[in-house]
């Protein structure tokens, strides 16, 4: 048991049309036309200050496991937040579901790693093709 924490990533498509407005290069899944596509973008486990950084500053403090949508701006300054070592201190990060100063401190010493991949998802989601598809991403937590 424990947190999980997941940014994804939605790309969706765009209904197009042929002149006589029937839809067009539908692709189908299963016998259903397929909308989106799921992306798992970053994956932590137990990241409480990581985890407390989000919910604090993108979702008025209310952790609730609900999804929390993340505009590129807001992904940057995760990276940079993370870069910087300005997450939430270790004290204001502790209960059983959300890990332990030392794991904490392992994960802060992979800062890179975690600071790059919400810089990917800030630019995925910048780089959208707008003819045909549109993007989203979001973080959402469980335990």
């Amino acid at each position: 048991m424990g947190l999980d924490m997941y940014l994804t990533g939605d790309k969706y498509k765009r209904t197009e049309y042929d002149e006589d407005f029937n839809e067009i290069n539908v692709q189908y899944v299963d016998g259903f036309p397929l909308k989106t596509q799921r992306l798992e973008l970053g994956y932590w486990r137990k990241h409480g200050p990581l985890h407390r950084f989000i919910v604090e500053n993108y979702a008025g403090g209310e952790d609730n496991c609900r999804p929390i949508c993340l505009s590129p701006d807001q992904l940057l300054d995760i990276a940079k937040a993370i870069r910087e070592d300005k997450l939430i201190s270790n004290e204001d990060s502790h209960g059983f579901f959300f890990g332990d100063n030392e794991w904490w401190d392992e994960l802060r010493n992979e800062r890179e790693e975690h600071a790059q991949t919400f810089e990917k998802a800030a630019e995925w989601v910048s780089n959208e093709d707008t003819k045909e598809y549109w993007h989203t991403v979001e973080y959402q937590a469980s335990w």
